[in-house]
């Protein structure tokens, strides 16, 4: 007798396509959470938690980001985008700062960014027109409600996005700040103090010259004058202004003038 092989049914092939599917799909990306030790979200600055969340204030501030809360140790904002495709685009960045110790010195910055989708979902209005005979009638009114929908959301964990941020943040920290910050010019240039005055330079001598000609004794004993003193020039007599009348020479007194003053003949 002939042997009958009977082939699998249509249903049962399509429920084993639908297990063997299963068993190769890829995990869920919740699945993938492990906790495994990284600095993609955290960094540790020299300065206090107050400090450092205000230098993370300053930092998204500085992006475009609108600041939702700002309190001592933590900080809230978000920022939107748009493409080309209409999708509509926001990330909501948190900012949480903890000290290190009890000398508030250290801190360490905790920042996540969580990013939302949303689309544009349009809603046609219609109007009721009230009819004797027929009733409620609904008619298209021809006008539509736009409003965002939120279709996905996802906390971004790119390394280079946050390290872009903590890079940020480093600079507006107040030691960075107080490093790059220029000198202050003074108040009053005029009363500042001027630089000293170089002492003017001592003629040179020559050899053969006499040590001090205003002096001519000094002069005599300098060595090579050959002991003798240079004779002192003396002055000129002034010049009497053209028009103005010389002195009077008074006459040579003799026994002829001394005998007239004394009225001998």
């Amino acid at each position: 007798m002939p042997r009958v092989i009977r082939r699998p049914s249509v249903a049962l092939l399509a429920v084993l396509a639908g297990v063997l599917a299963g068993c190769s799909s890829p995990k869920p990306e919740f699945e993938k959470e492990n906790f495994a030790q990284s600095d993609t979200y955290s960094r540790t600055v020299p300065a206090g938690s107050a400090a450092a969340c205000d230098a993370g204030r300053r930092a998204l501030l500085s992006q475009g980001y609108n600041i939702d809360k700002f309190e001592g140790a933590r900080v809230t904002g978000h920022k939107n985008f748009q493409g080309e495709d209409g999708q509509h685009t926001q990330i909501s960045f948190n900012i949480e700062c903890a000290s290190d110790g009890n000398s508030n010195e250290r801190a360490t910055v905790f920042a996540n960014a969580v990013q939302d989708r949303y689309s544009i979902k349009r809603t046609a209005n219609s109007a009721s027109v009230g009819v004797s005979v027929l009733g409620q009638v609904s008619m298209p009114f021809g006008a539509s409600d736009d409003s965002l929908v939120k279709t996905a959301s996802q906390t971004v964990a790119r390394p280079q996005f946050y390290d872009g941020f903590f890079q940020l943040l480093q600079r507006f920290l107040p030691d960075a700040q107080a490093a790059s910050a220029p000198q202050a010019a003074p108040a009053n240039p005029a009363r500042a103090k001027a630089p000293p005055k170089p002492a003017p330079a001592e003629p040179a001598v020559s050899p053969n010259a006499p040590a001090d000609t205003l002096n001519p004794a000094a002069a005599a004993d300098a060595p090579g004058s050959g002991g003798k003193a240079a004779p002192a020039e003396s002055p000129a007599p002034a010049t009497p202004a053209t028009g103005a009348s010389a002195p009077a020479t008074p006459a040579p007194a003799g026994p002829d003038a001394a005998g007239q003053g004394a009225g001998l003949p």
